[in-house]
């Protein structure tokens, strides 16, 4: 088979495969800004509030307002991620979750509780955290648990669009949540 053949074929296989998650399309001039609800939360050190409970904390997520969210914008997806660990650092390793927006261009995505299915009216659980190590229990989100290790938890934040079974991402931006 010719090389240039068999890379089309490759090429319309891979792109099959995208299943549910958002396409990386993105508006270069949209620009949404994140912003903490909670005091406590200041980007740069994780607060007790927002740690784990095996270390300490009250395990919850920070509340953030989110604005400048372009026109079409049906939900605003938040991924959680520890950038030191590899398995966790990208894709929602502690958990992503989406809040419907009602076609507003500032939503605010509420608190949770770590390890928990039970979510807020119009939050919804786009991927489980994957920290089910140590006897984590599952949920869709987990707590920043590095427990002083200097772990480093980041937030990225995805404005959508979903139509015909597909979904699109209109702006993304990344947010530190601290070092812990």
């Amino acid at each position: 088979m010719p090389r240039c053949l068999a890379l089309m074929i490759l090429v319309a296989t891979l792109a099959g495969c995208g299943g549910s998650r958002p396409a990386a399309t993105t508006d270069p001039a949209a620009r949404i800004v994140v912003s903490f609800r909670d005091a406590a939360w200041d980007g740069r050190e994780v607060p007790v509030i927002g740690r784990c409970r095996t270390c300490g904390g009250d395990g919850r997520s920070p509340a953030l307002r989110v604005s400048g969210l372009p026109a079409g914008v049906d939900e605003v997806i938040v991924e959680f991620n520890d950038l030191r660990i590899t398995d966790l650092a990208r894709n929602g390793g502690h958990g992503a979750i989406a809040v419907a927006t009602g076609g507003k261009a500032e939503v605010v995505v509420p608190s949770i509780r770590e390890e928990s299915m039970t979510l807020p009216p119009g939050v919804r659980c786009v991927s489980k955290h994957r920290c089910v190590f140590y006897g984590h229990k599952p949920g869709a989100y987990k707590a920043p648990c590095g427990c002083g290790h200097g772990n480093v938890y980041q937030a990225t934040v995805k404005a959508v669009r979903s139509e015909g079974g597909r979904t699109t991402v209109l702006a993304t931006t990344k947010v530190s949540l601290g070092v812990f």
